[in-house]
């Protein structure tokens, strides 16, 4: 899976990421732990890379960054933010 680039811009700022989406005109604000995922998401990746990041990146349990992950991740589906 990776980030949805077509028609997407993105800026990390202050540590959070704005995810603007120019095909259905919204945005996405996302703190720390969401811009580091998204960051991820710029190339191709695995569901557990992701947790390996926030694991790796904030010493949470994987059960919890496994958590985390998929709720961000049910957010950008939702947003179809996501390549198929």
């Amino acid at each position: 899976m990776r980030a949805r680039s077509e028609q997407v811009m993105w800026r990390e700022i202050d540590g959070q990421v704005v995810i603007l989406d120019l095909r259905s005109s919204s945005y996405l604000r996302s703190n720390g732990t969401g811009a580091r995922l998204w960051e991820r998401l710029q190339t191709e990746c695995q569901h557990d890379d992701l947790v390996d990041v926030l694991v790796s990146s904030y010493q949470v349990d994987p059960e919890v960054a496994a958590s985390d992950v998929d709720a961000f991740l049910a957010t950008l589906r939702e947003g179809d933010l996501l390549e198929r």
